[in-house]
């Protein structure tokens, strides 16, 4: 006969065994449970740096302890404050970029984490809790980190015709350190820029290039930081050239060359339009310069200044070039044979001869340097007489012809 249930052991037997039930599922409960922080403790947060880069990164360090911490944040210490239970979970969130790993065990009531940007640029609000103690501190990401932004161009200044110049920014925080990672703009009043938009390199500098006729102002951005620089354009560098009355061959044609009063010049080079130039190098006020043509005739004469920068300036005339003029005279036009003539060459005034040709009609000729000749006639005729003036240099030659009469 068996025993009834609800008396002796077999009373007890459920009660027991429903006991032991709850009591594991208690167990295994508790052991999937996080662990946070108890109530009252206190969360403090630190970070390496506050200022990341846009693809940078720092790291984040929570300090969590049970009770108030009194001092000492900087190294960790928790004064005042016990550490929580080692694996005590501490969440991490941010605004801008993203936290890794999100979540965090402590070791020695200090768990850590990494801020690591996602290209955006802003204020990150990184905030850490665990159970109901939290704690945010802000870190300034990209461009939100800029305070100032240092302009550069070279060159300073591009010549008269245009050019380029290398504009150069270098963007710091608050404290003056430099920032990588760092968008910036870039903006010209006038000319163009190669690049618009750039990111600061580990030395915390962008550049452009701007090309530009025209002064401009370039404008840097980085967040709420900006810094400009102004390029300017050199005076287009001018000349003038000034040219002779008349101009004959064989005769000095003075020019005048004339430079801007505020260019710099390195060289001027004349061309005199007939095959031949000469340079003046670096003048400053007006300067003159002789030249004799060799042949008649329209010229073209161009003046040509340069500066240092490689901009030139080109004054042109045009100069009418006569030809050489001789007169020949006699002492006289009718002699006795065996008296002595004398002939007289008068070129243009001013004319630089090289050599006289005399033919005296009979068979007879010479060369002199003089402008005189001397001749006695042996036998009674009349003759054809001529004078050939050979310029200096080897320009055209001039003639001028007579006739004499010899009687006995």
């Amino acid at each position: 006969m068996l025993p009834q249930q609800n008396s002796g052991p077999w009373r007890l037997a459920p009660l027991w065994i429903g006991c032991a039930l709850i009591a594991a599922l208690a167990v295994a409960s508790c052991d999937k449970m996080p662990l946070v922080a108890p109530s009252g403790s206190t969360l403090t947060l630190i970070a390496t740096s506050n200022v990341v880069p846009l693809d940078g990164a720092t790291e984040i360090v929570a300090i969590v302890t049970e009770g108030t911490l009194t001092g000492g944040e900087e190294n960790g210490t928790t004064a005042g404050g016990t550490p929580v239970h080692n694996g005590t979970v501490v969440t991490f969130t941010t605004t801008i970029g993203r936290i890794e790993p999100a979540e965090a065990l402590t070791t020695a009531g200090r768990a850590t984490a990494r801020l690591i940007g996602d290209g955006r640029s802003g204020t990150a609000l990184v905030t850490a809790f665990s159970g109901s103690a939290t704690q945010s501190l802000e870190i300034l990401v990209g461009a939100a980190a800029a305070d100032f932004v240092a302009v550069t161009a070279s060159p300073q200044s591009v010549p008269g015709t245009g050019g380029s110049s290398t504009i150069t920014a270098r963007v710091e925080d608050f404290d003056g350190n430099i920032l990588a990672g760092v968008p910036v703009t870039f903006t010209t009043s006038a000319g163009t820029l190669s690049v618009t938009n750039a990111t600061t390199n580990a030395s915390g500098i962008a550049t452009t290039v701007l090309s530009t006729t025209e002064e401009a102002i370039v404008t840097v951005t980085a967040g709420f930081a900006s810094g400009e620089v102004t390029v300017l354009v050199k005076p287009r560098i001018t000349v003038t050239i000034t040219p002779p009355l008349q101009a004959t061959v064989g005769v000095p044609a003075s020019f005048t060359i004339t430079p801007a009063e505020d260019a710099i010049v390195t060289d001027v080079v004349v061309d005199f339009g007939d095959g031949s130039d000469v340079s003046l190098g670096a003048i400053t006020s007006a300067t003159q310069t002789v030249h004799l043509f060799k042949s008649s005739g329209v010229k073209s004469v161009t003046a040509t200044a340069f500066d240092s920068d490689g901009g030139q300036g080109t004054s042109a005339t045009q100069v009418a070039v006569g030809p050489l003029q001789v007169n020949l005279s006699l002492s006289s036009a009718t002699v006795q044979r065996g008296t002595q003539v004398v002939f007289t060459a008068t070129p243009t005034p001013g004319a630089l001869i090289e050599r006289y040709v005399w033919n005296f009609g009979d068979g007879d000729s010479v060369e002199t340097s003089g402008n005189q000749a001397l001749k006695v006639y042996p036998t009674a005729g009349t003759r054809a007489v001529s004078v050939t003036a050979y310029p200096t240099g080897g320009g055209e030659p001039a003639t001028a012809v007579s006739s004499i009469t010899v009687v006995n």
